[in-house]
């Protein structure tokens, strides 16, 4: 299992904080969520939430941190 964030607004994940990618892979993998969250708080990143990536997507678990991510997904669209 991988502890990412992603942006829950354009699905991209956050691979540094100037860059965000479509993939994964690529993305930057924190040890646990609590980091993820403080990352995200103190960096001040917007529509985020941390992902809980497993190594097939339908076992995928989103935590929305930001009020954006809480929204359900046909409001956002």
């Amino acid at each position: 299992m991988k502890i990412l964030v992603q942006n829950c607004l354009n699905h991209l994940f956050l691979k540094s904080l100037s860059e965000w990618t479509s993939e994964a892979i690529e993305a930057k993998c924190f040890p646990t969520s609590e980091n993820a969250l403080a990352f995200c708080t103190e960096h001040q990143i917007p529509a985020v939430q941390v992902v809980l990536k497993f190594e097939y997507d339908r076992y995928d678990i989103k935590v929305p941190i930001t009020a954006e991510c809480e929204e359900p997904t046909a409001r956002r669209n």
